[in-house]
């Protein structure tokens, strides 16, 4: 063991926290739309998963963690991305980096009343520890302690 690396502490990061929300297209539900989510935290490729909208348009998207050696001298850093396939098109509602491991550590809070418009603009929101675009919206954010 060296002085100066230490002993290696295994810790649990949050890649990516619950999403729950509702897809629009002009404003009406995008029934049975294909959400695709990608994480890549420990290389370029990193991996995806997929999830369906119901009749309703709305989706969830359960919390993403791993476990691994806490280094002192490394900064994670986690890229996100979610792509929306509705009626043959695909769409990029989220895309960010986060360089926390907290719950909710994307937004500094979980968020309320998640809406996607897939035909809106992309938009832009810097928040504390993470850069997204995206083309959700949401009413509030509510702090949530961890479990």
């Amino acid at each position: 063991m060296s002085l100066f690396f230490g002993e290696k502490n295994k810790v649990e990061a949050v890649l990516f926290s619950p999403l729950e929300g509702q897809l629009t297209f002009n404003g009406k539900p995008a029934s049975g739309a294909k959400l695709k989510l990608w994480l890549a935290w420990k290389d370029q490729e990193g991996e995806n998963e997929y999830f369906t909208a119901d009749e309703n348009g709305y989706f969830s998207i359960p919390k993403k963690t791993v476990v691994y050696d806490e280094n002192p001298l490394f900064q994670i850093s986690i890229g996100q991305m979610i792509t929306v396939d509705f009626d043959g098109q695909e769409y990029l509602i989220w895309k960010g980096g986060k360089s926390t491991t907290h719950l909710y550590g994307e937004l500094g809070g979980r968020p309320k009343n998640l809406t996607c418009e897939l035909t809106k603009e992309e938009m832009d929101a810097h928040l504390e520890h993470a850069l997204l675009e995206t083309l959700c919206e949401w009413s509030e954010l509510t702090k949530e302690m961890e479990k």
